[in-house]
């Protein structure tokens, strides 16, 4: 090799890893491509996974659950950041009880190494700034740092926080979350809210693979998660950096006008955040996510639309039902949504964290979109004719190619919108339940009207494309 060319080798190489150093430094933010998506390291991302709990810094072999969900296919988890019960918690202690002036390193160590064991397999974390049930009831009265029964720091009568609680969160009276400036000012709290917020972007700000919500299931007053958002934005933006911020409302019914202090808000959150939705079943559930999806194109306030919980039981019935999990998870990425997440199991009914049904499902949706460019798309149900409530659910890249989704098998006609006249289709038929692909074929439709009915009983996805 020439002198010369072992020069243009080294320049060569001293580019590529700039271009691969500033993709990296990207991280996790909206996709140029289509905006209702990620776009992780420099390319479009679906976020999908589950967990066997919300704090994964707090079980102490969270590195072979990652490694499982990586395995499978999953890139999602959500942590949050206020324990339950008995946890660790952010503070030290003096005397047997907190100093809220001091730090846990314990704590804050064990959050470092999730966020760093997640970035090297590609996970994003959703981080959940304030775990709204640990501010209530059991946990706020006797374990909860905050509560000036448990500190050294406040009194009731300097703090105005009670010392007991045993109010639902839905009632949102524990004023800790009227703290902020626009709503009580209260400074004496506030401080260590802000230092506690404070300790935990020291750390994320070293990952581009965090996003926050500000709380969970809040039915507090739009001020508190408004104040916090801005708080954190404000934070990294003088690093020179973005941080992703959303709110999850309490209300399950996504027309509620809690939903639109998010929707309607992309200056306070970037994206949009629709965990309850999965109260809802079948086509209530897409009924309702294309209400979000349509306000936010109608109003060009385009972003990403996440799903962090999705859950196994119907309301009012705590038993394990994991096929209407893995049913809510297809509906929800046939209905658009940017990130989906099965929820944790550790409460009957709750979840399916990431158990064999879980990883089946993964893998499905990965094989999936593997054949079908699902940043590409957009739901679209009135493609299919003959379509009973429920039965089918249609991604379409519009003259190129449609994902059929089938729940429990079915017989539609897809209208292949934008084809050529008289073009020849291919369609490939993948089997959710088994993980099986069947032999594809080819057909001329009328009209381009392609009849589709699934092979078998049980869940389905056609694959359709046009042959050129």
């Amino acid at each position: 090799m020439t002198a010369r060319n072992i020069l243009l080798f080294l320049l060569l190489s001293v580019l590529l890893l700039l271009v691969h150093s500033l993709s990296s430094a990207q991280g996790i933010r909206p996709s140029e491509k289509n905006p209702f998506y990620w776009e992780f390291r420099g390319k479009p991302c679906l976020l999908v996974g589950g967990s066997v709990d919300d704090d994964l810094f707090q079980v102490s072999w969270f590195e072979p659950h990652l490694d499982t969900l990586a395995a499978c296919g999953g890139n999602y988890i959500r942590n949050t950041m206020s324990p339950s019960a008995s946890q660790r918690w952010p503070f030290g202690k003096k005397d047997g009880k907190y100093d809220m002036t001091t730090l846990n390193p314990d704590y804050w160590v064990d959050l470092n190494r999730l966020l760093n064991a997640a970035s090297d397999r590609d996970i994003v974390v959703q981080i959940e700034v304030w775990a709204t049930f640990s501010y209530y009831r059991d946990t706020w009265t006797n374990h909860n740092p905050f509560n000036p029964a448990h500190n050294i720091n406040y009194t009731v009568g300097e703090s105005g926080l009670p010392v007991v609680n045993s109010s639902h969160p839905t009632r949102a009276d524990n004023p800790f979350f009227r703290t902020v400036p626009e709503q009580m000012n209260n400074t004496v709290v506030l401080a260590y809210q802000q230092k506690f917020v404070d300790k935990l972007l020291s750390i994320t700000m070293k990952y581009d693979n965090v996003l926050f919500s500000m709380d969970n299931e809040t039915s507090v007053d739009a001020r508190w998660g408004a104040y916090w958002a801005g708080y954190i934005m404000e934070a990294y933006k003088a690093e020179g950096k973005i941080a992703y911020v959303t709110e999850m409302w309490d209300s399950w019914d996504l027309t509620h006008e809690w939903h639109l202090n998010t929707i309607d808000h992309p200056e306070t959150y970037n994206f949009v955040e629709v965990s309850q939705n999965t109260w809802q079943e079948g086509q209530r559930q897409c009924d309702r996510l294309r209400y979000v999806r349509g306000r936010l194109i109608e109003k060009q306030m385009v972003r990403p639309i996440n799903n962090v919980k999705i859950y196994t039981m119907r309301a009012g019935n705590r038993y394990l039902t994991p096929r209407l999990a893995v049913d809510r998870m297809f509906v929800h990425l046939w209905g658009g949504v940017a990130a989906a997440r099965f929820h944790r199991p550790t409460s009957p009914g709750h979840g399916i964290g990431l158990d064999q049904n879980a990883q089946r499902a993964i893998r499905g949706i990965r094989e999936v979109f593997k054949k079908f460019d699902v940043f590409s798309s957009e739901p679209n149900d009135g493609l299919l004719k003959d379509r009973a409530e429920n039965e089918a659910y249609c991604l379409a890249q519009k003259g190129k190619q449609w994902a059929v989704y089938f729940p429990a098998s079915g017989a539609v006609i897809l209208r292949a919108s934008g084809a050529p006249e008289e073009a020849t289709f291919r369609v490939h038929w993948y089997d959710l339940d088994y993980l099986a692909w069947r032999p594809a074929y080819e057909l001329k439709a009328s009209d381009n009207l392609v009849p589709l009915g699934c092979p078998e009983q049980g869940r389905w996805v056609a694959i359709v494309e046009v042959l050129e």
